[in-house]
């Protein structure tokens, strides 16, 4: 009966081009999504890694610098410009007791170190997820360096230069950290 008067039932639903346009713009809209999910990930990875050496670093390099400001001596030889470099150096604290900076190879971390050796004993000043680099103390790729120059009725000054990175090889070249760290302290006394 619908075709005597030329009326014809209309069918709901989509049309083939309807539902490919349908899932293609879900489709854009999923990569959209996941892209930004997993860059905000590998930001927040890099951004923890940066936070972890530079923290390291900079309670190292303010330790040092502390201790040897306020020490009595320098025990250390030292030499006029240039200066003398060495991989550690020895300081006399105010009480008489002598502080020796140096890396030191800790086994359990396999991991190079900075330390401050004392009467008392060894204590670590980077944790055991930085490192300085190589296998050993003796290691060229080990970067800690004390230069100490020596100037004609002044106080000797000392510069402090080490890099530390994190430790391990990230299997992304994006999660590398490794950041430099230099500062040049003269002892007060």
């Amino acid at each position: 009966m619908d075709t005597i008067f030329g009326a014809h039932k209309k069918i709901a639903g989509f049309t083939l081009l309807e539902t490919l346009i349908t899932v293609g713009i879900i489709g854009m809209v999923g990569v959209l999504i996941s892209q930004v999910f997993f860059t905000t990930t590998r930001t927040n990875t890099k951004t923890e890694l940066v936070k972890d050496v530079k923290q390291n670093g900079d309670f190292a390099l303010e330790s040092m610098q502390r201790t040897i400001r306020n020490s009595l001596a320098i025990q250390t030889t030292c030499s006029p410009a240039p200066g003398t470099t060495s991989s550690s150096i020895d300081v006399q604290n105010p009480d008489g007791t002598m502080t020796t900076f140096g890396c030191a190879f800790d086994t359990s971390a396999n991991a190079t170190r900075i330390v401050a050796t004392t009467s008392a004993g060894l204590q670590y000043l980077t944790s055991t997820n930085v490192s300085l680099g190589g296998t050993s103390c003796s290691d060229p790729n080990n970067t800690l360096a004390f230069v100490c120059t020596s100037y004609p009725d002044q106080p000797s000054s000392v510069d402090i230069q080490f890099r530390l990175s994190q430790k391990g090889t990230p299997v992304d070249q994006y999660a590398v950290t490794s950041i430099s760290f230099e500062t040049t302290v003269v002892p007060r006394n």
